[in-house]
Parts: C-alpha cells; sequence; structure tokens
C-alpha cells in the first residue's frame, strides 16, 4: 500500500468556513454591544432629565413655602406652564437687583416660578409645569400638586408594535413627576 504524503501529519489551521463562521459571530457580539451602549446613553439621558425635574419640584415647592403671601393670593396656581427662559420677568426679583424690594408677593410668586426652571440654563426638553390646589376653594390647610411633564428619549410603550416604524422609535415621548405637598 502506498503511503500519501499528508496522511501522517496532521492537519493545523483553520479552513476559510471556520474563520467565516468566528467573524460572524464576533460581529452578531458587537451589534449587541453597540446597542447596549445606544440604550445606555438614551437611559442616561432620561435619568438626567428625571433628576433635573426632580430637582425643579423641590426647588420650587421650596419656594411656595417661603412666599405664604403669594400663595395665599394664588400667584402659584399656574396651568401648563411653559418656561420662556430667553426673557426675564419684569421685574426681576432676585436679591442682586435694586428691584427686588419694590417686588410684591405676586410678582415674587412669577419670578420664582421663571427662576426655578429658567436659572440653571439646562432644564428638561419641553418642559411644561401645572400648580392646583387640592381642595376645592383652596382653604389655608389645603395640598397642593404640581405636575411636571417633559420630553424624554425613553423607550416608548411596549405595548405599542413600532419594529417597523423608525420615526416611532425615535420619537420623543411625555414623562411626568406629579409631588402633592402642603406649604
Amino acid at each position: 500500500m502506498k503511503k500519501r504524503p499528508n496522511d501522517n501529519k496532521s492537519h493545523s489551521g483553520a479552513s476559510l468556513i471556520e474563520v467565516l463562521i468566528a467573524l460572524l459571530v464576533f460581529s452578531i457580539g458587537l451589534q449587541g454591544i453597540a446597542s447596549l451602549q445606544y440604550q445606555a446613553i438614551k437611559e442616561n439621558f432620561d435619568s438626567s432629565q428625571r433628576s433635573q425635574a426632580v430637582w425643579a419640584a423641590q426647588e420650587l415647592v421650596a419656594r411656595i413655602q417661603a412666599n405664604e403671601a403669594g400663595r395665599e393670593a394664588g400667584a402659584y396656581s399656574i396651568t401648563d406652564f411653559t418656561a420662556d427662559c430667553d426673557s426675564e420677568p419684569d421685574p426681576y426679583c432676585a436679591d442682586t437687583d435694586s428691584d427686588a424690594e419694590s417686588c410684591d408677593a405676586t410678582q415674587m410668586a412669577t419670578f420664582d416660578v421663571w427662576e426655578t426652571f429658567c436659572s440653571s440654563g439646562s432644564s428638561p426638553l419641553n418642559l411644561t409645569a401645572s400648580i392646583s390646589c387640592v381642595d376645592a376653594g383652596c382653604p389655608a390647610e389645603s395640598d397642593y400638586q404640581l405636575t411636571l411633564q417633559w420630553s424624554s428619549k425613553a423607550v416608548a410603550d411596549d405595548t405599542q408594535d413600532i419594529t417597523d416604524d423608525e420615526d416611532a422609535r425615535e420619537a420623543l415621548i411625555r414623562q411626568q413627576f406629579i409631588q402633592v405637598f402642603r406649604p
């Protein structure tokens, strides 16, 4: 029997098929990592927006508690306030300005709301706020409800089928924070 030259040698190296399969597995893994990174960036942005909204709510609650005359005058009852941070309120009721001493409680309430949402320069996207008295007639010991809404890049509602709609997947959704408090 005649020996073939390669019969005694073991095969070494990888065939083209093995290389292609390894490349396929590697590329699927990279796509998964890229998808996770994209999702993490969206969730980080959403978390930042939520933190800013909660901070703004706490700041505004403290200002409402400090301005009893403005609260009793109903100056903090607002519906769908949208921050216009390009123009300052007149008068500018900050303690660094000479106009601050001439501000009445209602003007101070207007300034409080504006400064809460505009002073940091980085309020949540498309922020709207509403403050209302929970009890009818708003007696002195009434609770107030503060509602903040903003646009978020969070994952859309899982009940929606948006797998084929690129615009729906990338659309901003509305987030909401509600706090009930007694000043």
